[in-house]
């Protein structure tokens, strides 16, 4: 009996052993399953990490690239406020996510978003430089075609001022055989050539008027202006009766003589009658020559001793 009882006590640590041993193995699986499923974690979030960094990358990058885009285009860019103002939003929100506890997926779909109101910002930018762009080299082709109408128009003007000169020019009444002479009359009305002074009585002055089609045919006024040697015009009165204009200005005249023109070459005589109570002076005597509408178109002079 005491064999027996001995074998039973020999046999019942061997049970206790083998679950002892059980319990251990269990433990070291736990343990091991614990450090992996640690080492999966960390994996996980170093992953969750990476991802965060690349989304973050890839918004700067987006923004950069608008800013850069939005720079360049200036003044354009504006008309996109709006557009612009909803990415800026959108970035901000996105970092604001990355940097708290966020879902790939949603973050994934926000970014999404950003880049397609981006290309569609870029889009909508490009067809408006296109069309600014359009819209200047319009302006630039009507800018030119309207400089070189003016400078047509300018040229035609200049051409036509040119026309109107010549033609006005060409329009004058112009003298020649212009002389004068000093005269005394001896029996009557016969005249005799003097450079005597104290026997001079009158001034005759004579000129041809040279045909001219381009003048209308009619009555014309020539103003004569004679000058003594002391340069002091010579005429009856001072009123607006003995003046006429000339260039703005109001010159005396000595004689006025009426011509009845036709257009052909027509000889015109004039006299000045010197007072008879005294002699004219000795010296050089200036006369000019206007027509009625003030030009100069005779000049002379005649010495008396």
């Amino acid at each position: 009996m005491d064999s027996e009882r001995s074998k039973k006590q020999t046999k019942q640590p061997i049970w206790l052993y083998a679950l002892l041993g059980l319990l251990a193995i269990g433990l070291v699986v736990m343990l091991v399953r614990n450090g992996n499923m640690k080492t999966n974690l960390q994996e996980l979030e170093a992953e969750k990490e990476m991802q965060r960094i690349d989304f973050q990358a890839e918004v700067d990058s987006l923004m950069k690239v608008h800013n850069e885009l939005k720079e360049s285009y200036g003044e354009l860019s504006q008309e996109l406020a709006e557009k612009d103002s909803i990415i800026q939003a959108d970035a901000v929100e996105i970092k604001k996510l990355l940097d708290s506890q966020w879902d790939y997926n949603y973050v994934k779909k926000k970014l999404a978003q950003l880049q397609n109101i981006s290309q569609r910002y870029v889009r909508q930018m490009d067809s408006l430089y296109t069309v600014n762009r359009e819209l200047v080299a319009e302006n630039e082709r009507i800018r030119e075609e309207f400089q070189a109408e003016r400078r047509q128009n300018t040229n035609l003007t200049r051409q036509k001022d040119e026309l109107a000169n010549k033609v006005n020019q060409a329009a004058y009444l112009k003298l020649y055989n212009y002389t004068a002479q000093a005269v005394r009359f001896r029996g009557g009305d016969k005249e005799t050539e003097t450079d005597r002074a104290n026997r001079a009585e009158r001034i005759r002055v004579d000129f041809t008027v040279g045909a001219n089609d381009l003048v209308q045919p009619g009555s014309k006024v020539f103003y004569i202006r004679i000058a003594d040697p002391t340069k002091a015009i010579i005429s009856k009165g001072s009123g607006d009766e003995y003046s006429f204009k000339s260039n703005g200005e109001t010159l005396q005249f000595t004689e006025k003589v009426r011509v009845n023109y036709d257009g052909n070459e027509t000889a015109v005589r004039a006299y000045y009658t010197h007072p008879s109570d005294r002699e004219m002076r000795p010296g050089t005597y200036f006369i000019d020559v206007y027509e009625q509408g003030g030009k100069l178109v005779g000049q002379t002079s005649i010495n008396l001793k």
